[in-house]
């Protein structure tokens, strides 16, 4: 390299930024929140990171990244503890960031950003050379909570307090269960919760994934180790993110399976006799909120609740008296406790009084053909019309049921219940960590030279501390309690949640010359518990003289109820649920000129036991076919009615699965990684690597999984256990899924920096849905023989009652529900990446231009190949789901993002986000989703994926009022200063576009006839479904839409409405005061929502639904939240 240009270049790095892919898609670096809950796949593109200039003052820097993927755009505060002096940076697109101190001191580090949990470290710098490292991992929030904090970047929120408030949901008739989460207020600590990606940093295809993070049996099993955090004694200032290719690193976790170091050190850190530490409370009021926004224009009732959040933490030099004293023993220890009764409001569509009588004589087809004509119910024994529509008798098991369903309290036919109330939620974390070194000074001491990795692409390291350096041993523990109440629409309906968990970790990790290596061990169990109102309490079926369902009492409860016309009756499934995950992790790396290489690899061993009945109790799907007039057997339109066949006990489809008590899963998984960081010249580098994955398909320790062996073209299924030898196919292995060992992933990232102001970055990889396999082999349990398992569906040769809903069958009848392709592919992903940067120092601004594009292939889809367009193909063959992995996905996205750093005082940001995504995958991994609407038409599925949202809008800022010390005003009038300063007002303002909702048939008799229900798609009538005004009681024009005729698919595509936007401002406003000898109090008010502005969320587009055409759940109105906060 000429002189000149290494003198140019001296002190100066490029790192390589990661793009690795979580529960979402990225949209340019914008996170959208799929609809399916998705599984984790790891993605480490490494690209470069800009240029830092060597400091002037001291220095604080570090990484800021979410389950070690880097953050882009995080807010990082240093403030100083005495002056209350603070210094704002927000990171760069590989989630680094610098803050140069001009005084020496002890400093609070915090990193806010949105939708995530906030960050606070606490540092001290000894004089203005000296050097600091921070790296933060950042925790996602809870799904209801992410809805209120997305609305709240730059509001402030500290580290260790309690997070936003739930949203007071209006939830969806159809979707009763996720109202109950909705409304379930969940506190995020650095624990045993699972790790997403950010809502600016790049994330995964949501169309490849599983569950959010947890992916096999629920414990983070796609976690992946790459890499290690910055050693004992190290000033390395320039590193980059240290990690395999796609691998997760094991940065600091504050107490989970990753990580080991701690914010407060040794000799080299705060006072080494003194302790610091913080405590918080956190309060929410009913009485400071607003109403919840009523759907049905009745005045709105608000329930009486409250929110209380306490957070304590203390950490420092390991002193016991007479036992113990040393530096090099540093310990950090927190509590989080919560306290809370969650708002819960919902609105249901009941039977009237008269209804539930037997009296139809007012009742009116709500819509399709004879849309508000009176019903015509037909006697189900004579097949003649009912006098006035009034019945002569009531099924003595539906009146039982009757008692499960509650009265309407408003008036009308649609949305007449509504349930208000509050929900008790309580959790205790305490989380303690060690840190102890070996040799050398305590933690947090800065040395120059680094490791290999600093100034000159490791030169730096050639000519110095070759020799051996400190070992760090590192300690962490958590443990984690919580009990929550389930909640329902129906007061008869309810249940309690437990969880216990404990997590350990131990770390090693040593150094000598240019070589260093890191060893952690970690073991994680959890217990899970779910109960409803009668398990051991009350046998609800029995009493209603219900047979052929399970009479063991911990399965107790209500059956499940579905109709057309109202809202649904379903119990919660009771389960017992203990996992246990063995983790062994071991990463090096090593320097050499312009090379960094690092290799590693990791073993876990993960079991699952589980207890569980899918539908014990029964489900009854109620239609109207039975009480309506006949044509050649088929039912006529118009004519029959979904509670009168209740009412006379008349379902007609029923399923049923209980029995096989414990199942133990087991299974295992392994990667290994080699990545090379190879810095070509000054200004351009490389990062290439390849990706080793392997997860072995599930199996259960008794042998008890049972597959389907079809024949091609589905024209004979067989059930097989595993192991055995399938007589259409041959044999199956003990999973009953072939292992699928060819998950090499290369990765490949570039950084160029083309001038001191532009630079150009680009990645290309691959990755792999390693989560699939948890929930199919789930799914393969719970099958006969070792379970009863039907799906029955009337006819005049098995004639299905309330009562005898499920006969006895043949022997050789095949009842099994599920298959899955013994072939299964696990899906993989193809990520590219360009990204443009763009510095203009003299407005002090970034600009940045994305574009991700993304490829899915062998995603999940579910289908239903037992059946033909009116009824089952298959004689002996009860309806099946079969899930195969030939789907795929396409989606790209620009993006365009400003920042304007902090400069007297305010601090601006924002972006704009340009995407579409498709594909034809109706289930990630088996973790639910509609049915295939035609098993051998898959490409009439490919549409809009769930999660596609076109415009995203995003801007924030942040104000410091200008009085006080140091400020622009009232800087020399001491009082008046003291009583103005510190006051900052921050808030922000997202907008964006509706979600796709399809236009699906509820209750068809055709769909029902062939073992499903919901997966026939609606025909288009040629009249847009676009209204210019629309509303709650009419948000799209419902005549766009029809039922086809009987044999028939639905025409209409997938995802063709869209859904309500959002737009949503939040604000707050603090108050800093600072004490002598570091003490500072915070107080805070902040405000979600604060404009009042109603934030509709879901619609129902079931036609046949009472409620079709409306909108169906509502986000929470203002909230706002007190806190205080005490450091010390």
């Amino acid at each position: 390299m000429p002189t000149t240009f290494t003198r140019i270049y001296k002190d100066k790095r490029l790192n390589v930024t990661q793009l690795r892919y979580s529960s979402y898609v990225v949209v340019g670096g914008v996170a959208v929140r799929s609809l399916f809950i998705a599984a984790l796949i790891l993605m480490d593109i490494a690209v470069l990171a800009a240029m830092q200039k060597s400091a002037s003052g001291g220095v604080v820097q570090g990484i800021v990244q979410s389950g070690n993927t880097p953050i882009p755009g995080v807010t990082v505060t240093a403030t100083h503890v005495v002056t209350g002096e603070k210094l704002v940076t927000t990171t760069d697109i590989h989630g680094q960031y610098q803050i140069i101190v001009p005084a020496a001191g002890a400093y609070v580090i915090e990193a806010s950003m949105t939708a995530f949990a906030p960050a606070i470290k606490e540092t001290e710098i000894k004089d203005v050379s000296s050097a600091a490292r921070l790296d933060f991992d950042l925790m996602l929030l809870s799904r209801s909570q992410q809805t209120s904090a997305a609305r709240n970047r730059a509001l402030g929120y500290r580290s260790g307090r309690a997070q936003a408030l739930p949203a007071t949901e209006t939830p969806s008739e159809t979707s009763a269960q996720q109202a109950a989460g909705d409304a379930t207020e969940q506190l995020n600590t650095a624990g045993l919760l699972p790790n997403a990606g950010s809502a600016d940093a790049p994330t995964e295809s949501v169309a490849v994934l599983g569950n959010t993070a947890e992916t096999m049996f629920g414990n983070n099993f796609d976690e992946r180790f790459g890499g290690f955090p910055l050693q004992q004694g190290q000033a390395n200032t320039n590193a980059p993110v240290i990690g395999g290719p796609g691998g997760r690193g094991a940065g600091p976790r504050g107490g989970r399976g990753g990580g080991g170091f701690f914010a407060i050190g040794g000799r080299g850190g705060l006072n080494a006799d003194r302790p610091r530490g913080n405590i918080s409370y956190t309060a929410g009021d009913s009485v400071l909120d607003a109403r919840p926004y009523s759907l049905t224009g009745q005045p709105a009732v608000q329930p009486a609740y409250n929110q209380n959040r306490l957070s304590a933490s203390i950490g420092g030099p390991l002193k016991i008296p007479k036992l113990v004293s040393s530096t090099n023993t540093n310990y950090t220890f927190t509590y989080n406790g919560v306290r809370l009764r969650n708002p819960y409001d919902a609105f249901s569509t009941v039977p009237s009084l008269g209804e539930r009588q037997g009296d139809f004589s007012q009742t009116l087809i709500r819509s399709g053909i004879g849309a508000g004509t009176p019903v015509r119910i037909f006697d189900p024994v004579t097949h003649s019309p009912l006098a006035d529509n009034k019945f002569p008798r009531i099924d003595p098991a539906a009146a039982s049921l009757m008692a499960y369903i509650p009265e309407p309290n408003l008036p009308g036919e649609v949305q007449n219940f509504h349930y208000v109330t509050a929900v008790t939620n309580k959790s205790d974390d305490i989380n303690l960590r060690l840190n102890h070194t070996f040799g050398g000074s305590g933690f947090g001491q800065a040395r120059q030279g680094g490791f290999g990795l600093g100034r000159g692409g490791g030169r730096a390291a050639a000519g110095r501390n070759q020799g051996p350096r400190p070992t760090n041993l590192n300690f962490g523990l958590q443990y984690h309690k919580s009990e929550n109440r389930l909640s329902n629409p129906f007061p008869s309906v309810g249940g309690r949640n437990t969880a216990q968990g404990l997590n350990t970790t131990l770390g090693l990790v040593h150094s000598f010359g240019r070589f260093t290596d890191n060893l952690r061990v970690n073991y994680n169990v959890n217990r899970t518990a779910s109960t409803n109102l009668y398990a051991f309490q009350e046998d609800v079926a029995a009493i209603a003289g219900i047979t052929g369902v399970s009479r063991s009492p911990f399965d107790w409860g209500i059956p499940n109820l579905a109709f057309t016309n109202f809202t649904g009756l379903a119990d919660i499934r009771p389960s017992t649920r203990r996992d246990q995950t063995v983790q062994i992790q071991n990463g090096a790396i090593w320097s050499r000129g312009r090379h960094a290489l690092r290799w590693g690899g990791d073993f876990r061993w993960i079991q699952s036991n589980l207890q569980t009945d899918q539908n014990a109790r029964g489900s009854f799907t109620f239609t109207g076919a039975r009480t309506a007039a006949t044509n050649q057997g088929l039912p006529v339109e118009g004519t029959g009615y979904d509670f009168a066949d209740f009412l006379f006990g008349l379902p007609q489809l029923t399923s049923i699965q209980y029995g096989g008590g414990k199942y133990y899963f087991r299974g295992t998984s392994s990667d290994l990684f080699v990545q090379d960081d190879w810095r070509l010249r000054g200004n351009v580098t490389f990062n290439l690597g390849l990706r080793y994955e392997y997860v072995s398909p599930v199996r259960e320790l008794n042998n008890r999984l049972v597959n389907l062996d079809v024949a091609p073209g589905f024209t004979a299924v067989v059930p097989v256990l595993s192991g055995q030898v399938g007589p259409l196919t041959g044999i199956f292995p003990l999973s009953l899924i072939k292992p699928d060992r060819n998950n090499f992933a290369p990765r490949i990232g570039i950084a160029w920096r083309i001038t001191n102001r532009e630079i150009v970055r680009a990645g290309y990889g691959i990755n792999y849905n390693t989560g699939a396999y948890g929930s199919l082999g789930q799914q393969l349990a719970f099958q006969p023989p070792f379970s009863v398992t039907q799906t029955n569906v009337h006819s005049a040769l098995q004639p299905l009652t309330l009562q005898d809903g499920f006969p006895t069958l043949p022997p050789e009848t095949v009842t099994n529900n599920f298959g899955v392709n013994r072939d299964y592919r696990i899906g993989y992903v193809q990520i590219w990446n360009l990204d443009i940067q763009r510095e203009f120092q003299s407005a002090n601004l970034t600009l940045n231009l994305d574009y991700t594009g993304t490829k899915g292939t062998h995603l999940d889809v579910i289908e239903a190949p037992n059946r033909t367009a009116t009824g089952l193909r298959i004689p002996g063959v009860q309806p099946f789901n079969w899930e195969t992995s030939e789907a795929n996905s396409t989606a790209h996205s620009a993006m365009i993002r400003v920042r304007r750093r902090l400069q007297a005082g305010i601090q601006m940001g924002g972006s704009y986000t340009f995407s579409k995504s498709i594909d034809n995958a109706s289930s990630v991994a088996g973790a639910g989703g509609v049915v295939a609407q035609n098993a051998f038409d898959l490409a009439a599925e490919r549409g809009l994926s769930n999660f596609d949202q076109t415009h995203r809008l995003s801007v924030d800022y942040i104000w410091e009022l200008p009085f006080g010390h140091e400020k622009r005003f009232l800087a020399n009038t001491p009082y008046i200063a003291r009583l103005l300063a510190g006051w900052q007002l921050s808030g922000n303002w997202n907008l964006a576009s509706g979600m796709p909702f399809t236009a699906r048939v509820l209750g068809s008799f055709t769909d029902v006839n062939r073992g499903t229900n919901g997966t026939l798609r609606a025909n288009a009538t040629g009249i847009s479904a676009d209204l210019p005004n629309p509303t709650v009681t009419e948000w799209f024009n419902t005549a766009a839409f029809v039922v086809p005729p009987i044999g028939q698919f639905g025409n209409i595509g997938r995802n063709t409405l869209r859904g309500p936007s959002t737009s949503v401002f939040g604000l707050a406003v603090s108050k800093t005061i600072s004490f002598a000898d570091g003490r500072t109090l915070e107080l805070r008010a902040q405000a979600s929502n604060i404009f009042n502005t109603p934030q509709f969320r879901t619609i129902d587009t079931n036609l046949n639904s009472s409620s079709f055409g409306r909108v169906t759940s509502v986000g929470s109105m203002r909230k706002i939240q007190l806190m205080a906060r005490f450091r010390f």
